[in-house]
């Protein structure tokens, strides 16, 4: 159960990382607006607008021009990666719940 836990926790951490990834490049993508038509620019955004778009239906009444997905994204993958992560690596090292 162990390894398990620890290829969960690997895999999911590879996920995250390349998530976060594409959240900056799309953030960078929206600052310098790159050409729509370019298939790296087409491929960061398919990726990531499907994400946002849940976000944005709860943010969208929120004051300023910001677009506050990207960053409450970026704040939930931290979450994960510094919460639940090191949890999942804890229960299969043998610890325990910490609860």
């Amino acid at each position: 159960m162990a390894s398990l836990l620890n290829g969960v926790a690997a895999v999911l951490e590879i996920i995250l990382q390349t998530l976060m990834v594409l959240i900056f490049a799309s953030i960078l993508i929206s600052w310098v607006g790159a050409d729509p038509h370019n298939q790296i620019v087409s491929m960061v955004r398919a990726l990531t607008e499907p994400i946002y778009r849940p976000l944005r239906k709860l943010t969208r009444n929120l004051p300023g021009p910001l677009d506050w997905a990207p960053m409450i994204l970026i704040l939930i993958i931290v979450f994960l990666m510094r919460g639940v992560l090191p949890l999942l690596r804890l229960e299969a090292a043998g610890g325990g719940p910490v609860f």
